[in-house]
């Protein structure tokens, strides 16, 4: 209903966010190459590429799941309006490239760089300040970004940088193909 949660922010341009994503991705990359073996042996996937991005697209879908069946309660659809301002007008071509940059880059930064210098809590922790707005009405954003940085991190443990980052890009496109549209859902992360 108009008037309530948040006012609405104006759009952000997706070349923005793109250049932001590639100032932290030129940071994890150097970061990465300064560490023992490289950003091979920190990119690489625990396992086979094709099982370790299978896992990371099913942990993507189930916390889509959960994100659409929370997308009732007040402080999740203040946040989902103020998102969707963010990317009126977006073009799903928009919304694919932003979505695939700040996966990949954000998993590569906080998963593969920090998560094995800092641990996983610490790591997520980092990850939710990424998700930080100067607003104290929109809290939930970061916490989202808390729990999900949990699951990015334990996914990472456990396939390596493809299922953390399939998993990321995956819930990144699914919300934000959902926003784009009029009475769309899914925070995005």
């Amino acid at each position: 209903m108009p008037g309530s949660g948040p006012s609405a922010p104006p759009p952000v341009r997706p070349v923005a966010l793109l250049h932001q994503e590639g100032i932290l991705g030129l940071l994890a990359l150097v970061g990465l190459a300064l560490r023992p073996g490289g950003p091979a042996r920190w990119l690489a996937p625990h396992g086979a590429v094709a099982t370790t991005l299978i896992i990371g697209v099913a942990a993507a879908a189930g916390a889509s799941a959960v994100l659409w069946l929370l997308r009732r309660l007040p402080a999740v659809a203040d946040l989902e309006r103020f998102q969707r301002a963010l990317v009126h007008g977006w073009t799903l071509t928009d919304a694919a490239a932003v979505a695939l940059l700040s996966g990949l880059v954000e998993e590569a930064l906080v998963r593969a760089l920090l998560q094995p210098l800092v641990g996983l809590v610490p790591a997520a922790l980092i990850f939710a300040l990424l998700h930080l707005v100067p607003r104290r009405d929109l809290w939930l954003w970061p916490v989202l970004a808390f729990v999900l940085g949990l699951g990015l991190g334990a996914l990472y443990d456990v396939g390596g940088y493809p299922a953390a980052a399939a998993a990321h890009v995956t819930i990144n496109l699914v919300a934000l193909s959902r926003l784009r549209r009029e009475g769309g859902s899914g925070c995005v992360q």
